[in-house]
């Protein structure tokens, strides 16, 4: 039986220095009734946004025009208010290759999803952040959900991990992936 999901109640920031993207997202979102969204298209202003707003829900995409978003999750991630710590991030990204996707995973976003943006994808992906229970992990190294996928089932995707070998659950191996194929979490 297919879960149903009510988006009316969910505020969400999309940050994407493009504007025909942010376009394209937001049609996904009215589509979902995610009618409540606000659009930027710098990180700056978005942390602003973030700082002045409650928000459930940030969608940004990797490569911002004045930084790169991993430093935007870093920012969330290790803010003072747990209303902004705590906040699901979904990056989205044209450049989907492994080594891009470990380090958005490495700087504590919830799911990274390959651009061009398929409405069903991005569906998948919000709704695995919001019901899927990871715990929040907060090293010196690393803030962010648990990488590891132990605590539940992973996001629709390739290239899974074919195994989940007991470790720290922090810097664990967390692809099972040819270098040369593209990856998602």
């Amino acid at each position: 039986m297919e879960e149903s999901f009510n988006f009316s109640q969910i505020i969400a920031l999309v940050v994407d220095g493009d504007r025909y993207s942010t376009g394209i997202v937001s049609q996904i979102l009215h589509g979902f009734g995610l009618n409540r969204h606000y659009v930027t298209t710098s990180g700056e202003e978005a942390k602003k946004l973030l700082s002045a707003e409650k928000f459930d829900l940030v969608i940004t995409e990797c490569v911002l025009p004045d930084m790169n978003a991993r430093k935007l999750v870093r920012w969330v991630r290790r803010h003072a208010s747990t209303r902004i710590r705590y906040i699901p991030i979904v990056m989205l990204t044209g450049y989907s290759h492994l080594s891009n996707v470990t380090a958005a995973r490495d700087a504590g976003v919830n799911s990274v999803v390959r651009k061009p943006v398929a409405p069903a994808t991005l569906f998948d992906h919000i709704t695995w952040s919001a019901r899927t229970e990871r715990p929040f992990i907060e090293a010196d190294a690393y803030i962010g959900p648990c990488r590891r996928f132990k605590f539940g089932e992973a996001a629709p995707g390739l290239n899974r991990r074919s195994t989940d070998h007991a470790t720290d659950g922090v810097d664990a191996q967390a692809y099972h992936v040819d270098e040369t194929q593209e990856a998602v979490i």
